[in-house]
């Protein structure tokens, strides 16, 4: 998904995910620039964490092949015998189940993100998520109410931004961003409140998207001089 080329095998089982708005944070290692590639659709997984499974990885070119769980014995055994990528591909290829038998789950679903997540912002996704009324955008705006809204705008934002950018601007982008989105707390009082205490009552800081200061966001995505270049 990064634009390397690499070949990733998923099967029924499998199950992709980039929760990070729950716990104050946004989608990183990467995701900056795959999810971007993938438009409102991947402006939704980047908000809402919505967790990937199957087939529907495959659909979205998160996988390259699909192999049911269970040939993944027969899998293994192909696998240790390869000696080369071209042995890879054709491993993977001859054990990969056929595209026809298996719909992207979401697609019912696919309008209405278009129609909310194409949004300039957060709260104009959340006014058009209220405006829709769909059994969905209900569940969505849940969804998005657990999570922290300075993290939200932060993830929007990247998401916006990585769409003209390339897979190593988008890392030199998260190197700039990531230490300042730490240091907002948030992150801190997320991983409190999700896997340490457990309580799931995180004290978000602000606690609303309208108290969301722009400046704030702003300084997070300021051009800071950083001493940073990709590995050769």
């Amino acid at each position: 998904s990064s634009g390397i080329n690499a070949e990733y095998g998923g099967t029924e089982r499998s199950m992709f995910a980039m929760p990070e708005t729950r716990i104050g944070y946004y989608p990183d290692a990467g995701a900056t620039y795959f999810l971007s590639r993938l438009g409102d659709f991947g402006m939704y997984l980047a908000l809402t964490g919505h967790r990937i499974r199957g087939f529907d990885a495959k659909h979205l070119d998160f996988v390259t092949h699909f192999v049911d769980s269970s040939k993944l014995e027969l899998l293994r055994d192909d696998v240790l015998s390869c000696t080369s990528e071209k042995d890879l591909i054709h491993c993977l290829s001859s054990n990969e189940s056929p595209d026809d038998s298996n719909e992207f789950s979401m697609k019912n679903n696919l309008l209405d993100i278009s129609k909310c997540f194409s949004a300039a912002s957060v709260m104009e996704i959340v006014e058009r998520l209220q405006e829709n009324g769909s059994d969905f955008a209900q569940e969505t705006l849940k969804t998005l109410s657990i999570m922290s809204p300075i993290a939200l705008c932060i993830s929007h934002r990247t998401q916006i931004e990585s769409r003209s950018l390339d897979f190593t601007e988008c890392l030199r982008m998260e190197c700039n961003i990531s230490a300042k989105t730490f240091a907002l707390g948030e992150f801190a009082e997320g991983v409190r409140a999700l896997l340490i205490d457990k309580d799931n009552k995180p004290n978000w800081n602000p606690p609303t998207l309208e108290k969301v200061e722009a400046d704030v966001l702003d300084d997070v995505f300021s051009n800071d001089s950083i001493d940073w270049h990709p590995l050769p």
